[in-house]
């Protein structure tokens, strides 16, 4: 129904211009956005067919990079 599209559309323009209002009267800010909003921006996926777990980058865990200088330097040069 077009009343209804008109009405979200008239929301989102509303919630919009809040937003910007808000964010203007910031210094700075941190967004933290979870996987879908990456891919959703034609990033790939950590895990998909062409991302980097699949050509062979996997995660260092914790104790690995807290106890050897040469992972870190390895975490470091390929991030």
């Amino acid at each position: 129904d077009n009343t209804e599209s008109e009405s979200e559309s008239n929301y989102i323009q509303t919630q919009s211009a809040r937003l910007q209002q808000w964010l203007q009267t910031k210094q700075s800010i941190l967004v933290i956005t979870g996987a879908g909003m990456s891919t959703e921006s034609g990033i790939p996926d950590y895990r998909g067919s062409n991302g980097s777990y699949f050509k062979g980058h996997k995660p260092i865990i914790h104790h690995e990079f807290m106890s050897s200088e040469s992972s870190r330097k390895r975490y470091w040069a390929r991030s």
